[in-house]
């Protein structure tokens, strides 16, 4: 009796262990995913946090969402790039197919060489309560992201792809994201030559047997951006452009922008003049011209 019972208790001990394995093992199974998520997001956040991305269409708003292959999911606002191109992350989640980016949208200004500044970076050195509240302002400029990974259980490479699709990464060119005006500014931050169709402008030569300069006879003054106005931010911005047998501007190109959408109301500006165009022995010709844009507030 003592021995069958022992072998009773000996295989009661044996399932149970067996049952406790299976149990740990099915727990075990079950964290699989989340500890990849883990250790996924850990990875995620060490290459994209304190980072600026810049989207690859500018759209505004605080919320947008995007599928895996960059196609925005609702009809977003197309915005300025010196505007809503840019955000600096502040917290990244990975949730099972949903990639979450929170952080705060950056709005760019440029010193005297060209050089791109964080308008926020810039106020921290200035004092005056017009700087302060502009400063808070510009903090509350934030965006979220969510981006839809293809499965439940997404892979680095999945991240990566889908992260490809909505952002600019370091192997692109700003030139194939801005719009054309952008490019010759660009061209010259990455050192790349840019290809314009200015082959056929004469070079100007002012005096006897040269080439006239064109006139401007219609020429408005630009609109202010509504970011410029109240940071009451003003500057100058130099064009390049060509002016056309009729007096037309054509292929206009921001050469020196200064930023917060002041570039774009330049070259809306500059759009719409007229010129008297350049003559070479008494016949219009086309010319290469530069133009500066003023903006001032009193």
């Amino acid at each position: 009796m003592k021995t069958d019972h022992k072998i009773q208790r000996s295989r009661f001990l044996l399932l149970r262990h067996r049952t406790i394995a299976a149990l740990l093992a099915l727990t075990l199974l079950s964290m699989r995913p989340a500890l990849a998520d883990q250790g996924l997001e850990k990875q995620v956040k060490f290459d994209y946090l304190e980072k600026v991305l810049t989207l690859r269409h500018f759209y505004s708003g605080e919320h947008l969402k995007f599928r895996s292959d960059g196609t925005p999911e609702g009809n977003f606002t197309p915005g300025l790039w010196t505007l809503d191109g840019q955000i600096e992350v502040e917290d990244v989640h990975l949730h099972g197919a949903q990639l979450v980016i929170k952080g705060r949208r950056i709005h760019r200004i440029f010193d005297g060489q060209g050089k791109p500044l964080d308008e926020l970076t810039h106020l921290k050195d200035q004092s005056g309560k017009q700087q302060k509240d502009l400063e808070k302002a510009l903090r509350r400029l934030k965006a979220e992201i969510e981006i839809e990974l293809p499965s439940d259980n997404p892979s680095e490479n999945d991240v990566s792809a889908a992260m490809h699709a909505v952002f600019v990464t370091g192997s692109d060119s700003m030139m194939d994201v801005v719009p054309s005006y952008w490019r010759a500014y660009f061209a010259k931050q990455e050192g790349k030559p840019l290809s314009a169709p200015r082959a056929t402008a004469v070079s100007l030569n002012p005096g006897r047997g040269g080439v006239s300069a064109p006139r401007a006879t219609y020429s408005p003054d630009p609109e202010y951006s509504d970011e410029a106005r109240k940071a009451r931010y003003m500057g100058t911005i130099v064009l390049s452009l060509v002016v056309d047998t009729s007096g037309n501007p054509t292929d206009l190109q921001i050469q020196r922008p200064i930023g917060l959408g002041l570039d774009e109301m330049a070259i809306k500006a500059v759009n719409a003049w007229r010129f008297k165009p350049a003559e070479k022995d008494g016949s219009p010709v086309p010319v290469a011209i530069n133009v500066e844009v003023n903006f001032h507030l009193y």
